[in-house]
């Protein structure tokens, strides 16, 4: 590949430019707040006349390209070179680069680019995993292709009607999750199972699988069976990726999201109790004293007093 004729792909920041407080925003209700809050997405427009193009690097980031009109060569590795063509969209895996060149006199592409999941109303917007059966029969591709529904292509569009919502980050992370509800909706799980085939398949990219899965799992043996894995090798690879147990670390989450659920209003603990599991007070307040270094009722009257 030539990666010299093709300027690097730039991401914005990775920081929220918008300084209004959104726990006590008016215009939105708060599973609306909470989309993406440890996530970062962003949809970028390029346009490109013939033979012009740009490289995107092998980062951190998961990105899903919408060709809007024209066609883009995509060349990777010593993969054969790939053609998107008009209403089409390809998924390019993190962690590896990409030369893409429009082939057409004009150009018309949409970037969504996403670290992390996307969740909508504290779940992930792909409920499950695609059983064995449908991901052992996916072809695997490094940059896999699917036609572009022509309501995606509606509200890709309406990301950047309006300038001033475009500037919101917190934008981008509501129209990313629209996006996947959509997705969810317009294709079938073998269609999700082969564009999604890098972000579900634990073996390749950890860290999403684990992100993306954790919560459906009822403990850390269930969660290695979810990724195919005995416990032993599962508890290695994890600490391997996020230098900390299992155990703890899935703590750590659902903690954050209790106090994720007092910042946003929730002022019953039994309410909490009930959500997260706990049948019992005392065994609810030691775990947020352990885990939040407060207990339920001090953590209700500090957000109470700060709101």
């Amino acid at each position: 590949m030539d990666f010299q004729n093709k300027p690097r792909f730039e991401e914005t920041a990775l920081r929220e430019r918008c300084s209004a407080d959104c726990s006590s925003c008016p215009s939105f209700p708060t599973p609306f707040r909470r989309i993406g809050d440890s996530s970062y997405c962003h949809f970028t427009r390029l346009s490109f006349a013939a033979h012009e193009g740009v490289t995107f690097p092998g980062d951190d980031m998961t990105r899903l390209l919408f060709v809007i009109c024209g066609t883009l060569e995509l060349d990777h590795q010593s993969d054969p070179v790939r053609l998107v063509t008009s209403n089409q969209c390809v998924c390019l895996t993190r962690g590896e680069s990409y030369v893409a060149t429009a082939q057409d006199p004009t150009t018309d592409i949409v970037v969504l680019s996403m670290i992390h999941r996307i969740e909508f109303c504290e779940r992930d917007i792909f409920d499950e995993i695609p059983p064995p059966s449908i991901r052992t029969n996916v072809p695997r591709e490094s940059a896999p292709v699917l036609a572009m529904h022509p309501g995606i292509g509606q509200l890709i569009g309406e990301v950047f009607a309006i300038p001033r919502l475009y500037e919101c980050e917190r934008f981008h992370k509501m129209k990313a999750s629209e996006l996947f509800m959509m997705i969810h909706e317009l294709y079938t799980p073998i269609e999700h199972a082969y564009f999604f085939q890098a972000m579900i398949q634990p073996q390749d990219n950890f860290r999403v699988f684990v992100c993306n899965n954790y919560d459906k799992a009822q403990s850390v043996s269930g969660l290695a069976a979810l990724a195919g894995m005995s416990l032993s090798v599962f508890k290695r690879r994890f600490a391997e990726h996020f230098n900390d147990s299992v155990y703890h670390w899935m703590m750590l989450q659902k903690a954050y999201k209790i106090q994720a659920d007092i910042r946003d209003g929730e002022d019953s603990t039994k309410a909490l109790m009930s959500k997260y599991g706990f049948r019992h007070y005392t065994q609810f307040s030691r775990f947020c004293k352990n885990y939040l270094q407060a207990t339920p009722a001090r953590l209700i009257a500090s957000m109470k007093k700060n709101g």
